[in-house]
């Protein structure tokens, strides 16, 4: 008795039992002499709507800064951490990471397990992996120095220099496609329509590529080549002007 109980609920869960689970832990667990509080993984919602609608409904029960939104689990990936590090710490990258030197960049996520009933077909590879995973990757591997490494400053160069300055999407660079059954060895793969949680005439996408462009000085002209279907960043550098060899 007298102790400070602080409680977090960590929701990695599908979206639509989100406020359910909320609720009951508002309820039933929350905590009266510590602080409650709630991170919401991924994907927050399929689009401005429905995300409009979990914000409003989570507030029912939480206030604004008991509520953690969109925690993107790639972040804690060490290939991600380590990004800043071989950006902003290494003196022989740092010159080169423009498109003075660098052709393209190739950002790749490819799986090598299908939707095992996870509910993947509400969502979409575009939405379950590019719009979060890849673009946060692309963000931190493309942005400038931050002032410090203070989450707020990072987001700053993300969110407000790296994103408002992507060209919006051609159509005709996006390709998007959906895994089928085939057999290797005496193993046998399901296709994607074989997966009970998933409807037999379902178009959603499993797999889908984008080539994107920063419109800034450091990055005009380089193809960000986006691939979803565990992250891997290709980076191309430019051949040595008058290269001997």
């Amino acid at each position: 008795a007298g102790r400070c109980s602080n409680r977090l609920f960590y929701l990695s869960i599908p979206p639509n039992i989100f406020l359910d689970v909320v609720r009951c832990a508002r309820q039933q667990t929350s905590s009266e002499n510590g602080w409650t509080r709630v991170i919401v993984e991924k994907p927050f919602g399929r689009d401005t709507e429905s995300s409009g609608e979990l914000t409003r409904g989570l507030k029912q029960y939480l206030t604004e800064d008991q509520i953690f939104r969109r925690i993107d689990h790639c972040l804690g990936e060490e290939l991600v951490e380590n990004l800043l590090v071989l950006r902003f710490s290494n003196l022989l990258f740092e010159p080169l990471w423009s498109r003075n030197y660098i052709r393209n960049v190739q950002l790749i996520c490819s799986k090598d397990f299908g939707a095992e009933g996870r509910g993947f077909d509400n969502y979409g590879i575009i939405r379950d992996i590019m719009q979060n995973h890849l673009l946060q990757i692309l963000a931190l591997f493309s942005m400038e120095t931050p002032v410090s490494l203070d989450a707020e400053d990072i987001r700053n160069e993300k969110v407000v220099k790296v994103l408002r300055s992507m060209r919006p999407v051609d159509l005709e660079d996006v390709v998007v496609g959906q895994y089928k059954g085939h057999s290797e060895g005496n193993k046998t793969y399901p296709s994607y329509t074989d997966d009970p949680s998933v409807p037999n005439n379902s178009l959603t996408p499993t797999f889908a590529a984008s080539t994107l462009f920063i419109d800034n000085a450091r990055w005009d002209g380089v193809p960000f080549l986006m691939i979803a279907g565990n992250a891997e960043i290709r980076v191309q550098f430019k051949n040595v002007p008058g290269n001997l060899y």
